[in-house]
């Protein structure tokens, strides 16, 4: 493999450089008020080099998701990789995944958040959504195949994506839109934790002695 040259490096730095930039103000501020301007300031860049690089704002906005896809690809196929998994009880299993999706969703809260809005009006960011949690789905099933015997419910691997969904749309709404922050309930990330996964291995039907 041929080294880059440094031209390349640069370019490549260059591009980081904005991304993080990007990435901060669109998590401090949401993405309709994060200009670019600002962007490339924070970024000691300016607009000529911005636009060498993306198409315009909406186009750093998919370069940033596909950052974070890949950062949560990889959390997601360390929760569950499958020589760990193997030697891993249901019940842990699913409660060492649901903190994974609480912790990521927690450390990357604002620019999570500023896909999950605009996702809404942009359908080439939704399906980029879509894939990762297809992937996620995906791999879960893989991990409780052939674990029938531990899972109550009459069809595993139905219950295995329907409950991870539910699982995925609480934190997101608890950790992201703080729809669990009123009235009596105001769980901690560990509580949302411990009670999404009990919820979710009652719904399995993996039994109370394991989990």
């Amino acid at each position: 493999m041929l080294a880059r040259s440094p031209r390349q490096a640069r370019s490549r730095a260059s591009r980081e450089r904005i991304l993080d930039a990007g990435e901060a103000v669109v998590a401090a501020k949401g993405f309709e008020a994060a200009a670019v301007a600002e962007v490339v300031a924070r970024a000691g860049s300016s607009v000529g080099v911005f636009y060498a690089r993306f198409r315009d704002k909406r186009g750093l906005l998919h370069a940033l998701y596909d950052r974070f896809h890949l950062e949560a690809l990889l959390r997601i196929d360390a929760a569950l990789d499958p020589v760990r998994c193997a030697e891993t009880p249901t019940a842990r299993l699913v409660q060492g995944l649901v903190r994974t999706l609480v912790d990521l969703h927690r450390e990357r809260r604002g620019l999570v958040r500023a896909f999950a809005v605009e996702a809404a009006r942009d359908r080439e960011l939704q399906a980029r959504r879509d894939r990762l949690s297809q992937h996620l789905a995906g791999r879960l099933g893989e991990r409780l195949r052939g674990r029938a015997a531990e899972i109550g419910h009459h069809h595993p691997e139905r219950a295995s994506a329907f409950g991870l969904a539910v699982v995925a749309s609480a934190v997101e709404g608890a950790i992201l839109f703080d729809r669990l922050r009123t009235g009596a309930l105001a769980p901690s990330d560990d509580d949302l934790a411990a009670e999404l996964s009990r919820l979710f291995l009652a719904y399995l039907g993996v039994r109370a002695a394991d989990a």
